[in-house]
């Protein structure tokens, strides 16, 4: 295990491998061990050097004081702390739905900062690429009226804070939401619950709902500075993921440098459901800019 301290976030995180660094952001209610316990992390080491984060709130991350900092933006600013910390000058994002949704913000300050001039010289981009799996460019991503989507995300918060992990995956199992749907078709169904159990427990209740009720409330999806992102990005979508398959058409449709997948029988929880699909898939697409760059 690994730490280093940011501003009042001891942040924690997870490394393996050599070469080429590709930073990994979870989704919500997960932590390092949605790229380390899957398998995708080790097969991705094979070739280069995976750094997973726990972001705020997740995980083995702990903050201090009453200011959370659970704003997008502290968020992206979160990642250049880690590669700072790590003197890492270009990496590769790779990232899972809420850790999707701080990715794209990445990608378009990063372009917004190579498009602004530093006197004679030119900001230089730290991305390599950008691969985003089941998310979305809009942190209040369901697209409903306003007030069904804050009585959503208040009572996904209070069944944070009144309920144990153990009792909400079995809630889960029992009457799974759309993010879960692939989980609960699949052969091995209970299996995967059982692992996703692993995945999440041990995050803390408290700062999860307050993430939840601070940082999902964003609609703008950014298309304007999607637009503008200038380097190769790997879209990842899923047919059983209902919640975010159009966000992820639409994040595929205006990044100009962007290919699209689609895992077939899967949902939302991509590492977990097809880790080996998955595995496959970064790889041919970092293989092919690796081609490019050097032709």
């Amino acid at each position: 295990m690994a730490y280093f301290q940011h501003q009042d976030v001891n942040f924690h995180y997870e490394e393996m491998g050599e070469g080429e660094a590709i930073i990994a952001l979870h989704g919500f209610s997960l932590n390092t061990r949605y790229w380390m316990q899957t398998g995708v992390a080790k097969a991705l080491s094979k070739n280069y050097r995976i750094i997973a984060l726990d972001m705020r709130a997740h995980g083995k991350t702990h903050m201090e004081g009453e200011q959370k900092g659970y704003h997008i933006d502290t968020l992206v600013a979160d990642v250049d702390a880690l590669a700072n910390h790590l003197h890492i000058k270009k990496f590769h994002l790779l990232s899972h739905s809420t850790g999707g949704m701080v990715a794209i913000r990445y990608a378009i300050h990063q372009s917004q900062l190579v498009a602004k001039k530093n006197g004679k010289d030119k900001h230089e981009s730290r991305l390599l690429s950008l691969m985003v799996s089941n998310s979305s460019s809009a942190t209040k991503f369901m697209n409903r009226n306003f007030l069904t989507d804050g009585l959503a995300m208040e009572m996904l918060a209070q069944s944070i804070e009144h309920l144990g992990w153990r009792q909400i995956v079995e809630g889960l199992r029992f009457l799974p939401n759309p993010l879960f749907t692939g989980l609960s078709r699949a052969e091995n169904s209970s299996e995967l619950f059982d692992k996703l159990y692993q995945l999440m427990r041990g995050g803390d209740h408290k700062n999860l709902a307050l993430f939840v009720r601070r940082f999902y409330n964003d609609p703008d999806p950014q298309v304007e500075g999607m637009a503008c992102i200038n380097v190769p990005t790997l879209i990842i979508g899923a047919e059983l993921d209902s919640m975010f398959i159009h966000s992820s058409e639409l994040m595929a449709n205006t990044i100009p440098k962007a290919k699209f997948v689609i895992c077939e029988k899967a949902g939302h929880m991509l590492a977990l459901e097809s880790p080996k699909w998955l595995v496959k898939k970064i790889n041919s697409f970092l293989s092919e800019q690796n081609n490019n760059q050097a032709a």
